[in-house]
């Protein structure tokens, strides 16, 4: 895996997508929109399904698409139905662009290690997983099952794209240095912190270094972890919890 989205092949995210979209409706069924979520995000389930609307918006404005010419106005308090819609449309305009396109097609990102469109292939299907989990569990439905190798290519992507580049983007550093490994499902990783930077390893070889602590565990726990949507408990902990602490501190701050 080298961080850009290949560790899932193309196609099958494009379905995944589509289908993680299905769950996060269907969960909304005889839901309240003003049922909490539990996790950092903060928001209620009405928020989580505008919020991603949002960022269907945001990809196709990215995406250089026509569809988003003229944003969406919602009103303030709109019904969850609406909220609904609106993703539901902007979803099925985002999976025909993506369709149309190639995945190695040049396109504008934010994340300067690529710029295809692979890249919004990829964080849309991460997004959309991640908030399907918080509708879920907001809406007392059973949790569906996350796949491991989704799980996996989701780690790499929240440790490099939102830890080791958005908190560089955003000025925040650590308080104190701290490395931690990070393993799941035969990858490693090794985090590293300072009052100077974040940075991230992916290799093999980092197994053969001692970290001050290390997370592993099953990959889909590892990965809502990572985001905020599990505690300490469901992952396996070992070293300095101090160092533990503040790396998932430094990732909320990250994927905010």
């Amino acid at each position: 895996m080298n961080g850009t989205g290949v560790g899932v092949d193309h196609g099958r995210m494009l379905d995944l997508l589509g289908i993680e979209a299905q769950l996060l409706i269907a969960a909304t069924h005889d839901a309240h929109p003003d049922q909490p979520v539990w996790s950092a995000s903060g928001r209620t389930l009405g928020e989580t399904v505008r919020h991603l609307g949002d960022l269907c918006e945001d990809a196709l404005s990215w995406l250089g698409s026509s569809e988003v010419e003229r944003p969406w106005e919602l009103p303030e308090r709109p019904e969850l139905r609406e909220v609904t819609n609106r993703f539901a449309v902007r979803l099925a305009a985002l999976l025909a662009e993506f369709g149309s396109r190639p995945p190695h097609d040049p396109c504008p990102t934010w994340w300067p290690e690529q710029h295809e469109v692979r890249f919004w292939v990829r964080r849309m299907l991460h997004a959309t997983t991640v908030h399907r989990v918080d509708v879920q569990t907001a809406a007392g439905v059973e949790r569906t099952a996350i796949e491991t190798d989704v799980a996996v290519d989701g780690v790499d992507e929240v440790l490099r794209v939102w830890f080791a580049h958005r908190l560089h983007a955003l000025g925040i550093t650590a308080s104190h240095a701290c490395s931690v490994g990070v393993h799941v499902a035969g990858r490693n990783w090794l985090v590293t912190a300072d009052e100077r930077s974040t940075a991230v390893v992916s290799s093999d070889d980092v197994a053969t270094t001692t970290p001050d602590a290390v997370v592993s565990g099953d990959p889909a726990a590892v990965y809502l972890w990572t985001w905020g949507r599990l505690p300490n408990r469901a992952v396996e902990i070992s070293g300095d919890p101090d160092a533990v602490a503040q790396l998932w501190g430094l990732l909320q701050l990250a994927t905010r």
